[in-house]
């Protein structure tokens, strides 16, 4: 039996020397995928047990959701040689799990459309088939799926169970499953290698710190839509560890905040940041906010005291702290702001002593560069990594500082342009990393280590 919480890395290989020839470092085992093989009849004489790590051998037909043209009589004998060839453990649909001597068996159930009513009748079917493992892996579509999944490891099982939640939205069951019961996580090679919403083997060791997730473990993360841009995990799971503190932070991919916040104390959050589209619409879901939520009317971090939800914004500090870092003072100033929602909201109110400040809705940002000003303020997700090419503005800039929140990537195509006409830039990565300083603070009551929110660390992401 595999010990508890370990990181099994899926492979879907084309030729059997492929698997040979993989990194396999910081896995426990491998799940081998035969039906990815260009000719499965090529694993019968594979040696599995000269791998450095146990073998998963598995073998999926096409009406399972894998690439297996055979019957599953086939099937079978395919999975047979695999154990006699040194696989220590077999995954097979449960409705056609078997012994097979010599090694343990996993009977699985795989729905990759979304996620069953059913879940506790479906585990106790998959319990009952002749096997050492049970194991559900389903598609994740909502917050109430992930928190269904995480529960169903919160019973007792007749035997130890694996629960997988696919898709960008289930990633989370991916890194605390095992702390909550699951027998194991896989990972890939890289993102998305074999599953859709699959972390890498180094992100699940390096950035989220895997084998450190306990039960005990404060979670924490990014919520918005999208988040697989935000390089916040990086660097709080880095302050975390730095300080030897036992907390997680995670991409929360959230296209319905509604669904994320009527979920979010049953899965056992501490606290979340908050990102577009959801800086204003999270107000609802709150219990109390802090004077500067309120003042700027969006937030950005959320935190726990007392059963409460507390709404915080800690863009301000980092608007602030990057005009302070550019020596630009705003007495006096005048100041246009491209985009009108929760990060322009910040720096309105970190702008107050300007002179004049005009936000500029995105529907007219093209018309913006006529608006001569001291500080171009980009508030827009523009130019964000992975359209990095985009910009909000074409053209001569008229102004004499440029600043854009957009931190990924650091310098984007708006502020390349700025420094070309001469300008003095403001790039995003000091606001990002101030604001999430302060944040980091918030949750832990820590001092956020210096080392580690600096702008280098960006570049080392």
């Amino acid at each position: 039996m595999l010990a508890p919480g370990a990181l099994c890395v899926a492979l879907t290989p084309r030729t059997v020397d492929e698997v040979f020839s993989a990194d396999l470092s910081g896995a426990d085992c491998i799940e081998v995928r035969l039906d990815y093989l260009n000719n499965p009849g090529e694993s019968v004489l594979a040696r599995w047990d000269k791998l450095p790590v146990p073998v998963i051998a598995t073998c999926r037909g096409k009406e399972r959701g894998g690439r297996f043209e055979g019957s599953i009589d086939e099937e079978v004998r395919l999975l047979q040689y695999a154990v006699e060839n040194g696989a220590r453990f077999v995954d097979i649909d449960y409705r056609f799990a078997r012994p097979f001597v010599g090694a343990q068996v996993i009977a699985s159930f795989h729905d990759f459309d979304g996620t069953p009513e059913n879940l506790v009748s479906l585990m106790d079917r998959v319990c009952a088939a002749p096997a050492q493992i049970a194991k559900i892996a389903t598609l994740v579509k909502s917050w109430t799926d992930n928190r269904r999944l995480l529960e169903l490891l919160s019973r007792s099982w007749a035997k130890p169970v694996i629960v997988a939640g696919m898709g960008d939205i289930g990633q989370i069951t991916r890194v605390i499953g095992p702390s909550r019961g699951s027998v194991l996580s896989y990972a890939g090679l890289a993102a998305n290698a074999t599953a859709p919403g699959q972390l890498s083997v180094a992100d699940m060791n390096k950035v989220y710190r895997f084998r450190r997730v306990r039960r005990s473990t404060k979670i924490v993360g990014i919520v918005g839509y999208p988040v697989g841009h935000s390089l916040s995990p990086n660097i709080h799971n880095r302050a975390f560890d730095a300080l030897n503190l036992d907390f997680v932070y995670l991409k929360l991919p959230t296209p319905d905040v509604a669904d994320f916040c009527s979920n979010a104390r049953a899965i056992g959050f501490q606290g979340f940041s908050v990102t577009i589209p959801h800086k204003t619409a999270i107000f609802p879901f709150l219990d109390e906010f802090t004077a500067e939520a309120r003042d700027v009317g969006a937030v950005n971090t959320v935190s726990t005291a007392d059963g409460k939800w507390i709404g915080d914004n800690t863009d301000v500090h980092g608007v602030r702290k990057a005009l302070e870092t550019a020596s630009f003072d705003p007495i006096g100033k005048t100041v246009v702001i491209l985009g009108a929602g929760g990060a322009a909201k910040a720096a309105v109110s970190a702008l107050k002593s300007a002179k004049d400040v005009r936000v500029v809705p995105r529907k007219e940002v093209p018309e913006a560069g006529r608006y001569p000003c001291d500080l171009l303020v980009n508030a827009t997700p523009v130019g964000m990594f992975p359209a990095m090419e985009a910009s909000p503005l074409d053209g001569p800039i008229q102004a004499e500082f440029v600043f854009d929140m957009v931190y990924n990537p650091p310098v984007t195509r708006l502020l390349r342009s700025a420094r070309d006409q001469g300008k003095t830039v403001i790039p995003g990565t000091t606001m990002f990393l101030a604001q999430a300083a302060r944040q980091f603070e918030t949750w832990t009551g820590h001092r956020a280590p210096p080392e580690i929110f600096e702008e280098k660390q960006l570049l080392l992401s």
